[in-house]
């Protein structure tokens, strides 16, 4: 008999990497099976069932020290809602890129203007007077957390959010479908909110 949930996830949340391994070989198959009719048809060269598991495990590994389980059955529920946002998120994207305006981007623009455009997209705040002066934070800002990202991340914010770049290109680049490089960049900007955290930190001047 192998070891209990309960076990399991005490040393999963305690940063024992085997015991999520063992979690989500327990639960995977239930949650891929929930979502194996989820991708509507016309999706489906864009976003794979794979696309979605790998993506759901890689936030599992990342998320698990704040998972809190609440009855039976709580890390299955937890890891299905995690692949449920993952879905939504990357076919919202999908459906914006389509009609050409996917609001949730940066738009292509050029010199400091791209940086402080993902900085207000990130959610940080430049209490700067000038257009210029909250050019140079921004970009203060945002080459410092850019270092701190894996290198996929970075090279998803780079060419997508900073350089215009579209995405079939970035995905290429990327060896990735569309879909999964925008569940990627999700995952990239709540890494990047979470390094900016109290932006002042990383701003020219401060202590």
């Amino acid at each position: 008999m192998g070891p209990s949930d309960h076990d399991l996830i005490n040393h999963a949340v305690g940063g024992d990497r085997n015991a999520l391994s063992a979690l989500l070989e327990r639960y995977g198959p239930a949650v891929r099976r929930r979502f194996a009719h989820e991708i509507p048809h016309r999706w489906q060269s864009l976003l794979s069932l794979d696309d979605l598991m790998q993506e759901t495990y890689t936030d599992a590994f990342l998320d698990i020290s704040e998972f809190v389980p609440v009855g039976d059955d709580s890390f299955e529920a937890w890891l299905a809602t995690i692949a449920r946002h993952n879905l939504l998120n990357a076919l919202q994207m999908l459906e914006a890129e389509k009609r050409g305006g996917n609001r949730q981007r940066v738009e292509v623009r050029t010199g400091e203007d791209s940086f402080v455009a993902l900085y207000e997209l990130l959610g940080a705040v430049t209490t700067t007077p000038s257009r210029e002066a909250a050019g140079m934070e921004a970009r203060s800002a945002i080459q410092q957390v850019i270092e701190l990202l894996p290198d996929d991340y970075r090279r998803v914010v780079r060419m997508y959010d900073l350089e215009g770049r579209p995405m079939q290109e970035v995905s290429s680049s990327l060896n990735r479908r569309p879909g999964a490089v925008f569940m990627l960049r999700a995952r990239a900007h709540r890494a990047m909110r979470r390094l900016l955290g109290n932006a002042s930190r990383f701003l020219s001047g401060s202590a």
